[in-house]
């Protein structure tokens, strides 16, 4: 409720509130909790992704894939269509290389066979030799029944679409890796390794790379944006936009003057009064100011201006003023002894 109040979406109405989206991430926080707490404890590692929208450099990584979400789509549909041509060349005439090494789940009666054998076998071992079978595990036995097997993978057009984008893509050298290894004596020999090549140059090297070379700059920028802005905030007020050095050999330091003069939540607190206020009860300055933040005009904020350099620019023109007056006199006081001692040098030559 305080998140929805201050976020003025009951002044806003409904509909603001439900295309709100940090509110339908706080809906979705509470279902998820609502969720864990009455239906299973694992939807509680839901809110773990929390940290990821707390923690600005996490939140980044995110932003990194989101922001240039269309070039990166782009970029993947590239991918998916080279990925059907090599499937449907590999269809075409390299079908029986997509002979793949696969592991097959027994079924219940063979394991029931498999069981028993075992166990007969353990009886038997037993009775004639005395060895024990207590804690004998026999899943390993499952597998060890049924060797290794072969299957042909590319019979169909789906099935070497699949293969090669599941198998191509997660191999470092390319589909390549998967296939059946080829004898120098056969004709499609040449094909085959130029078939491996272009796989591997065109789509592991350089579209794959491509993606990951616009999530990289992305984030590359989102850091560079990120210590920017830190770095004006450390380097320049926020309200009057003074840099550091502007406050340097003053009777006010930089940190004193974001800290009292212009605090920024000084004026957030300003603007928040203003908008709660009764209208009758203003004052002059807040009657200028509500109606200044009714028309988005903000020139009531001190625009590179600050009391404290203006008492130290007048304090010097002062300064100043009092050293060119004190000149001026030493100036009149030996003028006029020049003259009298001239005055003195006329009389005597005159006599």
């Amino acid at each position: 409720v305080s998140f929805v109040g201050n976020r003025g979406t009951f002044i806003r109405g409904y509909k603001a509130m439900i295309m709100d989206v940090e509110f339908l991430y706080h809906v979705g926080y509470i279902v998820t909790s609502v969720l864990g707490l009455f239906v299973h404890e694992l939807f509680y590692s839901i809110l773990l992704f929390d940290l990821i929208y707390r923690e600005e450099t996490l939140f980044n990584v995110i932003k990194s894939v989101t922001r240039n979400g269309r070039s990166i789509l782009l970029t993947a549909l590239l991918a998916l269509i080279l990925v059907y041509l090599f499937s449907i060349v590999g269809f075409l005439f390299l079908k029986d290389d997509f002979i793949l090494e696969v592991d097959r789940l027994l079924d219940s009666k063979a394991k029931g066979r498999a069981v028993l054998g075992l166990v007969e076998r353990c009886g038997m071992l037993h009775t004639h030799l005395g060895v024990c079978c207590v804690g004998f595990d026999p899943e390993p036995w499952f597998w060890a029944a049924d060797p290794e097997q072969w299957e042909r993978a590319c019979d169909t057009l789906l099935m070497c679409i699949v293969t090669v984008l599941n198998h191509g893509l997660r191999n470092g050298g390319g589909v390549g890796d998967i296939l059946r290894k080829p004898s120098k004596d056969e004709s499609l020999f040449p094909a085959r390794v130029v078939y491996d090549l272009l796989f591997f140059f065109i789509v592991i090297i350089i579209v794959l790379n491509l993606i990951f070379g616009v999530i990289i700059d992305t984030f590359a920028d989102l850091r560079s944006e990120k210590q920017k802005k830190e770095e004006i905030l450390k380097t320049t007020c926020f309200i009057c936009g003074l840099e550091r050095d502007k406050f340097d050999n003053k009777t006010v330091s930089f940190e004193e003057h974001i800290k009292y003069e212009h605090n920024m939540w000084n004026y957030l607190y300003f603007i928040v009064l203003v908008r709660v206020k009764n209208k009758t009860d203003y004052t002059g300055p807040e009657s200028y100011v509500a109606q200044m933040i009714k028309n988005k005009n903000l020139d009531w904020f001190p625009r590179m201006r600050a009391m404290s350099l203006v008492s130290n620019e007048g304090e010097g023109e002062q300064n100043e003023i009092r050293n060119l007056q004190d000149k001026l006199n030493t100036t009149m006081k030996l003028v006029s002894h020049l003259t009298s001692q001239l005055n003195e040098l006329k009389e005597q030559v005159w006599e």
